[in-house]
């Protein structure tokens, strides 16, 4: 694709948010969900890397993070989102000269449940199931690597199914000298082609993103972070409010509006990276809207935080991940992938 194609599908990706949601919001949000174990630490954000450490299910987040270096690489991962509910992704990517390619695919299965009419009476059971693939393209241009990808969805509840498509724009500035990475990218800009049977037509769940990564010359650390759903800007919500109180006059105290500093953290994603050498690492990443949203106001443990390893076994890098929504209740993945040649 030449560049003025490149110009003229951005402009044309641009002219679609009109009809897209924020963040949060929308059908489809497997297009939400991350397909590697490393962006589930850091809080579903993953925007800016090394090209040395790149893979290619993390053009899912980002397909500005589609390079040469992963030329020929195959990437799966397996785990859960929530207990009963099971992920699975793939991914390849190839190199042609000094155009990219990759093609992705993510799946979800929510599992069976049982399936009422409206008088609650029992009609038996029911499957539900998303799925989403991605085909992605990206090139270097001046340091700056740009990647596009157009993508399928479809999404099954019992007898009742959906689909749609979409397409996302990215980008990655990699600054080697100062060991300094910055992404962005514009998701899942697209439309519900079929709607579920007597039911309106939805909008996919719209967001802008950007982020960097960082890792001082002399230190066995990586920073990260990410500032996700920057189409909005007040990403709270009454109901994760603390409830309005009554005195002992019968008068009710409200309580006040979020603050500046509030709203603005609700926007930020941290990750970071603990280097044990070449081989291992330590991921740490926590997500303050997650706490926020799914925390309770008592005992509210670990929620929106993170951990996990990563390893390197000869042409092998394993990521394993652990993520807690609210107390009791992680996301755990594995995430398995193999470069067919040493860098």
């Amino acid at each position: 694709m030449t560049r003025r194609k490149y110009l003229l599908f951005f402009l044309i990706s641009l002219s679609l948010r009109g009809y897209s949601q924020s963040g949060g919001s929308g059908i489809f949000q497997i297009l939400q969900v991350p397909a590697h174990s490393r962006p589930m630490v850091w809080g579903n954000s993953l925007l800016a890397l090394p090209e040395s450490q790149s893979d290619v299910l993390y053009t899912v987040n980002n397909p500005g993070l589609l390079n040469s270096k992963i030329t020929g690489q195959y990437a799966a991962t397996y785990g859960s989102v929530l207990p009963g509910i099971k992920l699975g992704a793939a991914g390849y990517s190839m190199s042609k000269g000094k155009h990219n390619f990759s093609i992705t695919g993510v799946y979800i299965d929510y599992g069976t449940m049982e399936r009422l009419d409206a008088g609650g009476n029992y009609e038996g059971q029911m499957i539900a199931n998303e799925m989403a693939f991605r085909i992605g393209h990206s090139f270097n241009w001046k340091g700056l690597q740009i990647g596009s990808q157009l993508g399928y969805t479809y999404a099954v509840l019992g007898p009742y199914v959906s689909n749609g498509a979409f397409i996302n724009v990215g980008f990655q500035y990699s600054k080697t000298d100062t060991g300094i990475q910055i992404g962005g990218v514009i998701k899942n800009l697209g439309y519900q082609v079929a709607e579920f049977k007597n039911a309106e037509r939805e909008s996919l769940p719209f967001e802008i993103q950007l982020g960097a990564s960082y890792k001082p010359l002399h230190m066995p650390f990586r920073f990260h972070v990410a500032l996700h759903s920057l189409q909005r800007w007040d990403l709270t919500y009454d109901q994760y409010l603390e409830s309005n109180q009554v005195d002992l006059n019968g008068n009710t105290k409200y309580n006040p509006s979020a603050t500046f500093i509030e709203k603005a953290f609700r926007h930020v994603n941290f990750g970071g990276e603990l280097i044990l050498g070449k081989h291992m690492s330590v991921l740490l990443g926590y997500n303050y809207q997650r706490r926020k949203e799914m925390a309770p106001s008592i005992k509210p443990g670990l929620s929106g935080m993170g951990w996990g390893i990563r390893m390197k076994l000869w042409r092998y890098h394993l990521t394993y991940s652990s993520v807690a929504y609210f107390p009791g209740q992680n996301s755990n993945t594995l995430s398995l992938s193999l470069i067919p040649q040493f860098f």
